[in-house]
């Protein structure tokens, strides 16, 4: 398959990545700098760079006929903070909406190109958006509505109603293409481990659930391979 990847040179879209070409897969990397990503991109066969962003439409219309048309999307894009940790305040330079302008733009992007069959977009969400709020403990949720990372969270919801049918039961804008919003909790580094798959509200999962980082990028791959997850937003944790 050929895939376009955004967020490539992230912590998780470099896993995306690594794991998607050892299944061979095709990929093009959409990417602000492609001089600057030889460390964290290294050259491979697979690979194709493109330089651009994807708040641009037109760069994004580049992308997916470069060198063809996606089979599917993978977006793995996280707002730049002032530190690594997710509690810091975001980096001035960040745009307030990046993940929604991002995949609204890739929606219309696929719209504009009207290929025979619209790619899969498979995003990397965030446990605590859209209906699996009701999985996280009461304190996390405070947390998380009363700290930075609501600015992360209201920008999920965004990408998230826009695959919703909107309150007076208009068509969501990606109601033509398939989708999977996939949410981790809280991200570990280590090794790939095996995957527990919940339903879009988090139903059964644990008080302070984990996963790898690995573990995400491999669901992911899953995600572009398999069906089994097609228009819904599973929380996953191991």
């Amino acid at each position: 398959m050929h895939i376009l990847l955004i967020g490539a040179t992230g912590r998780n879209g470099t896993l995306v990545l690594t794991e998607a070409l050892t299944r061979n897969h095709t990929i093009t990397a959409l990417v602000r700098d492609p001089t600057t990503t030889s460390t964290t991109l290294p050259p491979h066969k697979n690979l194709t760079l493109l330089k651009g962003s994807p708040l641009s439409l037109q760069d994004l219309l580049s992308a997916m006929q470069t060198p063809t048309a996606p089979d599917a999307i993978i977006i793995t894009l996280n707002p730049r903070r002032l530190t690594d940790s997710p509690f810091s305040a975001l980096d001035p330079n960040t745009p307030p909406a990046l993940l929604h302008d991002s995949v609204s733009n890739t929606l219309q992007a696929i719209k504009t190109l009207n290929l025979p069959r619209a790619p899969k977009l498979v995003i990397n969400s965030m446990q605590g958006a859209g209906a699996s709020s009701k999985s996280l403990i009461f304190p996390l949720r405070t947390l998380f509505n009363h700290t930075n990372m609501k600015h992360t969270l209201d920008d999920h919801n965004a990408v998230d109603a826009l695959f919703r049918a909107d309150s007076n039961g208009g068509d969501a804008v990606g109601k033509d293409v398939d989708w999977v919003l996939v949410r981790p909790p809280m991200l570990t580094e280590g090794e790939s481990l095996p995957v527990k798959v919940y339903d879009d509200e988090g139903s059964g999962v644990c008080w302070m659930p984990k996963i790898t980082r690995r573990s995400v990028a491999g669901f992911m791959v899953d995600a572009v391979e398999k069906d089994d997850w097609n228009r819904s937003a599973p929380v996953i944790t191991n």
